[in-house]
């Protein structure tokens, strides 16, 4: 594996008597793409909740490069500024258009110049096929569209890498393929993500690594061929089973 980006180490997080995270030891090397996937309920979107430091973890150590976060004196201001997240839901402003969604943040936190800013924000938005809607509002847009929006908009951090959890689940099926499609180029052009999904046949053709993880412990973990095609544990035969048969289908490679 290339160096270690981030590092969890023994993460645990409850939520009073819920155990929700058991024990989480995983690297992420710079440059790799790691798809988790297991039922709901088994902890993922927590597990990236407490790596975004959007929750507390109950006990254990999470490192970015190198610097552990769960120190009281750790740079947490310039972790957020360096790893960026997507979420399910878009989260956009909705009235501020499009342009003024993906330049904000660098203006307000990074102090880039308006200009500098609205230059790089077209750029992306080229980048995500979306730079004819840059005075829209979002609520004209599509699901797909405020997605890929929100992909620019975490983009124009320049970020070291991204959070994605589970990016297309809020969507309808036929406007799915244009999200991935651009997760596709950004693993081709080498960011780091770590992605929360369902998506078995994109895990299968994009990630380096699959994680399965199941009433919060990680289960198992290695290359998408072993793990959708050939998985080891009973739980991730069992779940991909139970996959298989929902999508009416007898293979996921």
């Amino acid at each position: 594996m290339s160096e270690a980006l981030l590092k969890i180490s023994h993460l645990v997080k409850s939520f009073g008597d819920l155990e929700v995270l058991r024990d989480i030891n995983m690297e992420i090397g710079r440059g790799e793409v790691v798809c988790i996937i297991g039922p709901s309920g088994s902890g993922k979107s927590t597990l990236l909740r407490c790596i975004n430091q959007l929750e507390t973890p109950t006990g254990g150590e999470i490192f970015y490069k190198g610097e552990n976060l769960c120190d009281q004196n750790a740079d947490i201001r310039r972790f957020c500024e360096e790893v960026g997240m997507v979420f399910q839901k878009f989260n956009l402003f909705p009235l501020k258009n499009v342009l003024d969604n993906v330049t904000l943040a660098p203006i307000l936190t990074k102090h880039k110049n308006r200009k500098d800013a609205e230059v790089f924000a077209m750029e992306l938005l080229r980048k995500v096929g979306l730079e004819s809607k840059a005075s829209t509002k979002p609520n004209m847009l599509s699901g797909g569209q405020q997605q890929r929006v929100a992909i620019a908009r975490a983009l124009a951090m320049e970020p070291e890498a991204l959070l994605f959890d589970e990016p297309t689940s809020a969507l309808d099926p036929e406007l799915v393929g244009e999200v991935l499609n651009v997760m596709r180029d950004l693993a081709n052009d080498g960011m780091t993500m770590l992605i929360v999904t369902h998506e078995m046949a994109f895990a299968r053709d994009v990630a380096d690594r699959v994680i399965f993880m199941d009433e919060g412990y990680i289960v198992e973990q290695g290359v998408p061929e072993a793990v959708l095609g050939n998985p080891k544990e009973e739980r991730t035969k069992a779940f991909l089973s139970r996959f298989l048969e929902s999508q009416g289908s007898d293979s996921v490679v």
